[in-house]
């Protein structure tokens, strides 16, 4: 059927050609016209097939790839939907429709709902807040620190967990740094973490209970720094093994407390929870990098603390709400105003951990086109055996450095999408999610696109374009 389709786009071109070159059309007016016409008479034919090189290759070449990420997913172990397409053009179809577990591949719902929603420029904000002015550098009472959701803070020994040793991170004594900056030299009281900012959900509650253990995500908090692991607060340069979900707003403010501390700013009392004064006395804040800093690092790393804070922050902006269920209901909004068909899309969080999600082929590939042309994520994917997500997976492999791509990964589920620069000169684009049982997890996404970097099989299309003029 495609091969039809491509002989037909063929016919119709030529067909076209024929017509513009009809002698009722451009008929010389003179014989100057005449031997200027007939000195550049072509040596290929109007109806030669090497005037449409793509097509003739493609003839070839789509049926050749078709039948081999068949033979290789007809071997797998579950079920997969995919698309892969070359200049809009459709050259491989499977279940493209059809609504499939997306893992990971639904932070580029997330990630396009956030740039459009609250902006590439927008910041989190962390403020720090007073019963009344400083005196003399001196903070008599408590200070507040409220936090505004920054889900990128890490002190240099948490830095040491990190998977990816170039994974971006906002140095935590920066924090400190702006405290000192606004001539705070001691805090006679307490120092509070407030998180208010968003509900106290830590977990979004259709999670496993697994996801409470080992790092996959932080106890979710607008006051976080670590992820929300223990074993920092007393030694935050220090690597350590003593690691697990803790209390995020009070590890915080414990951890401040001994950075303060390092600085020469005393803090008197204790690290505590607690609210803001509502009449207090703003004396210094603290930024973040920009959104589109935020959200890359997001996309390249699979970061699911960020993509639920980014999600609780949405909600904060657009619906009041700092709740994942307000995030999701303006994430949804915003992807269908932005012409996103998101007729069969679930979504139940931001990072993409829930199974109970759902998300089709079509959507997945429209979203990372959408991704990958925007400026503000041109960094963004992962890069096959380089970065990211992608750093330890195809490793001298067909599509080291070849493969750009979001990924996703759960128990059982791999997905990919993204695009595929193949050793002959052509970019696919191509989405691709596989829910199943196969052991094999991330290499059944890595071997799809290890097919795809043989096309185009057949002649070179500098070998099929028109014969020069004589």
């Amino acid at each position: 059927m495609m091969v039809r389709k491509i002989f037909a786009a063929t016919i119709a071109s030529l067909t076209l050609l024929v017509v513009l070159a009809s002698p009722s059309i451009g008929a010389p007016d003179s014989e100057t016209d005449s031997a200027a016409q007939a000195a550049v008479t072509p040596t290929t034919p109007l109806l030669s097939a090497r005037r449409f090189p793509g097509a003739l290759q493609a003839s070839t070449a789509d049926p050749e790839i078709l039948a081999s990420i068949d033979q290789f997913l007809n071997k797998v172990v579950g079920s997969s939907c995919v698309i892969v397409e070359l200049d809009g053009r459709t050259i491989y179809e499977r279940k493209g429709s059809e609504a499939f577990v997306p893992a990971s591949a639904m932070k580029l719902a997330t990630a396009m709902a956030a740039l459009d929603l609250l902006g590439a420029d927008a910041k989190f904000t962390t403020r720090f807040i007073a019963n009344k002015p400083p005196e003399n550098g001196v903070i008599e009472g408590d200070l507040v620190v409220v936090g505004g959701g920054d889900p990128l803070l890490s002190t240099s020994g948490y830095k040491t967990v990190f998977d990816d040793p170039d994974q971006f991170y906002e140095e935590f004594s920066a924090i400190a740094d702006a405290l000192s900056q606004s001539g705070i030299r001691s805090i006679t009281g307490d120092l509070v973490g407030d998180d208010s900012r968003y509900d106290d959900v830590r977990w979004v509650p259709t999670w496993p209970a697994r996801y409470q253990f080992g790092g996959t995500v932080a106890p979710l908090s607008a006051l976080v720094v670590n992820d929300g692991n223990t074993g920092y607060t007393d030694t935050p340069n220090e690597a350590t093994t003593n690691r697990k979900a803790g209390d995020s707003p009070l590890l915080f403010v414990q951890t401040l407390r001994t950075v303060l501390n390092s600085r020469g700013i005393t803090v008197g009392g204790l690290a505590t929870t607690g609210r803001a004064p509502t009449d207090g006395e703003e004396v210094s804040t603290f930024d973040s990098v920009a959104m589109s800093q935020v959200l890359t690092e997001m996309l390249k790393n699979s970061d699911n603390t960020t993509a639920e804070l980014v999600l609780k922050e949405i909600g904060v902006q657009s619906k009041g709400e700092g709740t994942t269920a307000a995030g999701i209901e303006a994430a949804k909004e915003s992807l269908s105003s932005q012409g996103f068909d998101i007729t069969d899309l679930v979504m139940l969080d931001g990072s993409g951990l829930d199974t109970g999600n759902r998300m089709s082929c079509e959507l997945s590939l429209a979203l990372v086109e959408a991704v990958s042309q925007r400026p503000e994520f041109s960094d963004a994917l992962p890069l096959g055996g380089k970065s990211g997500t992608l750093r330890k997976r195809m490793l001298a492999t067909p599509s080291t450095g070849r493969v750009r791509a979001k990924t996703g990964t759960l128990n059982s589920v791999n997905a990919l999408a993204g695009f595929a620069d193949t050793p002959k000169g052509t970019t696919l684009t191509f989405a691709f999610i596989h829910n199943g049982t196969d052991p094999r997890t991330t290499g059944v996404a890595d071997g799809f696109t290890d097919r795809l970097m043989a096309y185009p099989k057949g002649p070179k299309t500098t070998l099929l374009e028109p014969l020069p003029v004589k």
